[in-house]
């Protein structure tokens, strides 16, 4: 009963997304260590070696509407163990690039790096450097991740968790603790 409170508070929390004012449950959870920088804006982002292939976005990654709540649900609740929830607002004029679809993002990986997507891990430290020139951050929305999250050929969408928005754009995006 616990977990459906805790869920609750955050399901209750409404704050302005990005298109059209249309409403989005935005939250980021995070070490309470962490907490008074992420607020602030002080928070840099974790450095990894060239030789480290990174899989996804380094960036603030946010729940949207209680996604990653839901996901972590039933399997991974102790990872919530000594975390807080920060809600976010992304600004007005945030340029996201937002996935509707597997092939508009196979489109925009080969805008954006030159070749075909060869369905696994290679050229995604590219993709991504790429991405962050043109856009604030990425949103993967949860139709097109579910319709093709387990697509052998096709393994990016798996490496996230669920529906996801990741900023690495800092100045796009503030956060303050949910007091609930």
């Amino acid at each position: 009963m616990e977990k459906s409170l805790k869920y609750m508070k955050i399901k209750n929390v409404l704050l302005y997304g990005v298109e059209d004012k249309m409403k989005q449950i935005l939250t980021h959870w995070t070490d309470e260590s962490f907490k008074d920088k992420m607020i602030t804006g002080i928070l840099e982002f974790r450095e990894f070696p060239p030789e480290v292939n990174i899989i996804k976005p380094i960036g603030f990654w946010l729940s949207v509407d209680g996604s990653w709540e839901r996901w972590l649900d039933g399997s991974w609740e102790e990872w919530l163990v000594g975390k807080i929830c920060l809600k976010a607002t992304l600004s007005e004029d945030i340029n996201l690039f937002i996935i509707e679809s597997k092939e508009q993002f196979l489109k925009e990986f080969k805008e954006l790096t030159g070749v075909e997507y060869n369905g696994f891990f290679s050229g995604n430290d590219i993709f991504h450097e790429k991405l962050k020139e043109k856009y604030d951050g990425i949103w993967l929305k949860a139709k097109p991740f579910y319709a093709h999250r387990l697509d052998m050929d096709f393994i990016y969408f798996y490496t996230w968790d669920c529906e996801s928005i990741c900023v690495w754009n800092k100045d796009k995006i503030k956060f303050e603790e949910d007091k609930k």
